[in-house]
């Protein structure tokens, strides 16, 4: 076997954005892992100077050698989604050779409805991977993994 299960890759996922979120923010964030699938939570990240917390849910996806793609879907299951202003969305397409963030999107999940395709059992959001597009992604696109660390600090909760 020479490919990784989307699960695997969904994993490397939450640990690469739980390193980046502690290393982006010089320590002011520190995120946790929830013991088991907590119905689309899979990081939750505490500001350590208000004390806020915001759950997440990341979705990724890997870019391949020789298979560009100028957009990339990720889905967001009706039966964890969760409108709350405590919730968030960070979609990250990674480079499977370097790990690193090729283009991420931070969103509140109240913006998931306005931005996807709604269809019987989920949310589907395309995105370009371009970052000249003006797509209805664009205002939550990052290019950087310090931005998209930055746009992260800016939707902490001030409190717990």
């Amino acid at each position: 076997m020479d490919a990784l299960s989307t699960g695997q890759s969904g994993k490397i996922a939450e640990y690469f954005l739980a390193c980046a979120v502690m290393s982006a923010s010089g320590g002011r964030l520190s995120p946790f892992l929830p013991a088991s699938d907590d119905h689309g939570v899979d990081l939750v990240v505490m500001d350590r100077l208000t004390h806020g917390c915001l759950g997440l849910q990341v979705k990724s996806w890997r870019a391949s050698l020789g298979a560009e793609r100028r957009t990339v879907q990720f889905d967001v299951r009706k039966a964890t989604f969760n409108p709350t202003p405590r919730l968030a969305l960070a979609m990250v397409v990674l480079d499977p050779e370097t790990l690193t963030m090729e283009v991420g999107w931070l969103m509140p999940m109240q913006a998931v409805p306005s931005v996807s395709v709604e269809q019987a059992d989920k949310f589907a959001l395309t995105p370009s991977r371009s970052p000249a597009s003006s797509d209805r992604y664009a205002g939550y696109r990052h290019t950087e993994i310090g931005s998209l660390i930055g746009g992260l600090i800016g939707m902490m909760p001030t409190s717990g």
